[in-house]
């Protein structure tokens, strides 16, 4: 999180430690300007998004009412996108003081939500709460660090511990549902209210992360905990240590129950005491041997009688996750060889709170996987002079001499690490954002490009347009729908004028049955060659073929005007049997295309469900392997960034181009989550 001040931050006042109560109220409620201006500047984006879920929804959805609903919303939305907008901000504004009114009345040592008793709820008031829930879930996870730091510095205001995310009132959810109750009220028709819910997904919604630092900056600017750093670290190391929590597969608790808990295969009637002295002070003397090499071999020098067989338990489980994290290719060997020098610290640890096995937020297994996620970006150029890597040695070094000072100190260095290690994103996300702002302007342009496709293919379609009509759409005339449908947000109108001349020009082409009809082409002419010229004009199209063009309009206007007015029987039968012909080759053309499209494979399921912070090895055309993490993925997930750790080497990939990278094995996602549980899942599978 950026700790730079927003530029329409307020101005700093007294320390927050000497304000009152109504005073620290009255500045957390000046941060819904501070919002407020930062989700209008993004509004015109969301809505183009929404309105494009919606459309493609009714062009694809295979139930009639689904698609004749969602029609009807992208018509409605797009004919009312500035009345729909300013009821978003309205009800953002009155969610946003609601929930810091009740902020106000949250008990100091409130931190957990009351469950909702959801007896007495309807099924679609349940479905709803669980798609804002599902949503609001996936954008805190895309943006957690700065969250986190939201509610540090709230909490510093408010002179309690950092909030929870269930009482921050800019969390995520309150945005959700603001945004779902200003559409009920925008939109009558309930058949559209779970719908548009339904599409709302991270990739549609605003880019929290702008806002997010907006308030943060506004805080900062107050004067409220502007080193981050430190009262992060100061928050961490003094947090009691956490209850004994089961692991997340319940199977895998059982096994490791058993292991440590049986001697010569046979359970034991009770868990066994913990470790003697005498082990002990032998662990505590290694620090001052060289790095152990062999947790097993450090058993065998261990003094007589000093293990018992619960101990040898423990000592042979640490040493196969610690065989598992040695074969595991994804750390550089140097990174493997700081995280060797932990082995004995980390043994003293588990055999004195069996926790470590259990518990994913025991801080000396938080600090493993730490280190080893952090080390993946550790491969390019000369380690050894990498900051990070020089960080991560310090910390080794420190663990090493201090690991009998157990809970203290592991919570401080896991926070010092998570500390760097979101300064160093920060740092990249900025030196990346010229080319995040690029990939956002050809997503922008890829998407309106596909609408304007589909427009023109949808009318195409029917045969019925005229040869060199079809192909002035197809060249010329989408340039024009591209340009309408990129600002159809802030201006609808101009979308539905461009649709508007598309169609007036393809009804004027077509032959004209009745005197009437031709004295409506004649009398409406004059305006549509003029609306054309100024389309074309608009676009910059100065070619010759433009004049092509026209000429041969004018020459098919005066065909039909001087048709008889009365046609032969054959004559209309030949117009019918040219109109269903030229419609068969178009469907056959379109089945063609689908036919050679690329199947949906694992890899394309891979490419939607990656996710940013994930490590990637890429091969070079040389030969050459590098593993780099994907930093960004753009709200449509069409674009997709890769950066190795200093930024120094980025570029971006198509889903397409990732999906064909994967499946030509010239890419593989390395894994993700926790090593720890990963390496116990395997030791306990031997």
């Amino acid at each position: 999180m950026s700790d730079k001040p927003a530029s329409h931050a307020p101005e700093v006042v007294h320390s927050s430690s000497t304000m009152p109560a109504a005073s620290r109220i009255r500045v957390i409620e000046s941060l819904v300007p501070v919002a407020l201006a930062e989700v209008t500047a993004q509004l015109p984006g969301f809505i183009e998004r929404l309105a494009g879920a919606m459309f493609r929804l009714s062009d694809q959805s295979v139930l009639p009412n689904e698609a004749s609903v969602s029609f009807h919303a992208w018509n409605y939305l797009g004919k009312n996108a500035g009345q729909w907008q300013r009821g978003v901000l309205d009800q953002l504004s009155q969610a946003w003081l609601g929930e810091i009114a009740a902020l106000d009345k949250t008990p100091l040592s409130g931190t957990a939500q009351t469950v909702s008793d959801l007896t007495l709820v309807s099924l679609e008031e349940m479905e709803s709460r669980v798609l804002i829930g599902n949503l609001a879930q996936a954008v805190e996870l895309e943006n957690s660090a700065a969250l986190v730091a939201l509610n540090i510095r709230l909490g510093r205001l408010l002179q309690r511990d950092a909030i929870s995310i269930a009482h921050n009132p800019f969390r995520p959810a309150v945005f959700v549902r603001a945004v779902h109750d200003a559409w009920c009220r925008f939109d009558g028709s309930d058949q559209s209210h779970r719908l548009v819910l339904r599409l709302l997904r991270p990739e549609v919604l605003i880019d929290f992360a702008p806002l997010l630092t907006a308030l943060n900056g506004a805080l900062i600017a107050r004067g409220i905990v502007p080193d981050l750093l430190d009262d992060y670290r100061s928050r961490q190391s003094s947090r009691p240590s956490p209850e004994p929590s089961g692991v997340a597969d319940a199977a895998l608790r059982h096994k490791l129950e058993e292991w440590l808990n049986q001697v010569d295969g046979e359970p034991v009637a009770a868990p066994a005491a913990g470790p003697s002295a005498t082990l002990l002070n032998y662990l505590d003397g290694l620090r001052q041997a060289a790095p152990v090499t062999s947790l097993r071999e450090a058993a065998r020098h261990a003094p007589a009688d000093a293990l018992t067989p619960a101990d040898h338990n423990t000592i042979e489980l640490l040493a196969r996750m610690f065989d598992f994290v040695f074969g595991d290719s994804t750390i550089p060997d140097h990174v493997k060889q700081l995280l060797g020098r932990l082995q004995v610290p980390l043994l003293r640890t588990a055999l004195v709170d069996k926790e470590f096995f259990f518990s994913a937020a025991c801080p000396p297994r938080r600090l493993l996987d730490q280190l080893a996620a952090s080390g993946r970006g550790l491969q390019h150029g000369a380690f050894a002079d990498d900051p990070l890597y020089r960080f991560i040695e310090q910390i080794v070094e420190r663990v090493q001499h201090e690991f009998d000072q157990q809970i203290g100190m592991y919570s401080t260095v896991v926070a010092d690490l998570e500390a760097y290690l979101l300064a160093e994103q920060e740092s990249e996300h900025s030196a990346l954002r010229p080319r995040i702002d690029e990939a956002r302007r050809q997503e922008n342009i890829q998407q309106a490009r596909e609408l304007a496709e589909n427009d023109i293919a949808r009318r195409i379609e029917s045969g019925e347009v005229a040869g060199f009509v079809e192909v002035f759409l197809e060249t010329q005339w989408i340039h024009i729908l591209m340009l309408a449908h990129s600002v159809a947000a802030r201006k609808p109108e101009a979308l539905d004028k461009a649709l508007q001349a598309m169609d007036d020009l393809i009804w004027s082409v077509r032959p004209k049955v009745s005197p009437q009809e031709r004295k409506d082409l004649v009398s409406k002419l004059p305006a549509l060659l003029s609306l054309l010229n100024g389309w074309l004009n608009a676009v910059k199209w100065d070619a010759p073929e433009r004049v092509t063009f026209f000429s041969n309009l004018a020459e098919r206007h005066a065909a039909i005007v001087r048709l008889p007015a009365e046609r032969s029987a054959r004559h209309r039968i030949e117009l019918a049997v040219n109109v269903a012909q030229k419609a068969s080759e178009r469907r056959l053309n379109r089945r063609a295309r689908e036919m050679h499209e690329v199947p949906l494979d694992q890899f394309v399921h891979v490419v939607d469900s990656i996710e940013p912070g994930s490590w990637v090895r890429f091969v070079r055309n040389n030969g050459e392997a590098g593993t780099f993490r994907l930093a960004w993925i753009s709200p449509l997930r069409t674009r997709f960034i890769f950066s190795s750790r200093h930024s120094d080497e980025s570029f971006v990939f198509t889903a397409d181009e990732l999906a064909a990278a994967l499946r030509e094995q010239g890419a593989e996602v390395l894994p993700h989550g926790s090593v720890v549980t990963r390496a116990l899942a395997a030791a306990l599978e031997q």
